[in-house]
């Protein structure tokens, strides 16, 4: 949150002002004009969130309400990986390279660390994987939970055709799903054959 306020030049004050102003903060950058605030969010990163806005929000009775409160009527739309060990690979190359997205045009897009080798790291790997199985159960419980149906999306399926899953969203949200013609991909696909490899040799090692 320090390095949002930072970047929006949002006030800190009190805890409870703070997080009022955050969220209005948020809610505008997260709109950019448009009339619709998207986010996203991962996992391991809604605890927190719903902690602070159920305080914010006490007499929200679930965490569905406490998100229509806080950000206005909602769509939840899940993006997931079929093939986890594909993304628990992804993970490990982007902790030891520090290289975490590309622009379309193949220039550096997110660098978080120093580059690094790709050295292969099968305890790295595995605790990428179990990561990821577990936050997949978690996020479907909360969903039943809250007697959610989110529209659901695979990493497959949109790199494979991301104007088509663009058109599903849009659809979803109640847009024009016509507007995907005119969408073209901001990121390149870091995975390489490295990638197919270290898969094959973590398959071959875990039997």
């Amino acid at each position: 949150m320090a390095d949002f306020c930072a970047e929006w030049n949002a006030p800190q004050t009190t805890i409870t002002t703070f997080d009022l102003d955050y969220l209005a903060t948020a809610h505008r950058h997260g709109t950019a004009g448009t009339g619709c605030f998207g986010m996203r969010s991962m996992w391991g990163n809604m605890a927190d969130m719903l902690d602070r806005l159920h305080q914010l929000f006490p007499d929200a009775a679930t965490d569905v309400d406490v998100l229509t409160r806080a950000f206005g009527p909602l769509h939840f739309i899940h993006l997931t990986r079929r093939d986890k060990l594909a993304g628990a690979v992804s993970l490990a190359m982007a902790a030891k390279t520090g290289l975490w997205h590309r622009n379309a045009d193949g220039t550096e897009r997110e660098r978080l660390a120093p580059a690094g080798a790709p050295v292969y790291d099968a305890a790295l790997i595995a605790r990428e994987l179990a990561e990821l199985v577990n936050e997949a159960k978690e996020w479907d419980r909360w969903f039943d939970a809250q007697n959610i149906t989110p529209l659901r999306l695979t990493y497959e399926d949109v790199a494979a055709d991301p104007q088509a899953e663009l058109a599903r969203m849009l659809s979803f949200l109640g847009k024009d799903p016509a507007l995907a013609r005119f969408v073209k991909p901001a990121t390149q696909r870091l995975a390489t054959t490295l990638n197919e490899d270290w898969a094959a040799r973590f398959r071959k090692e875990r039997g």
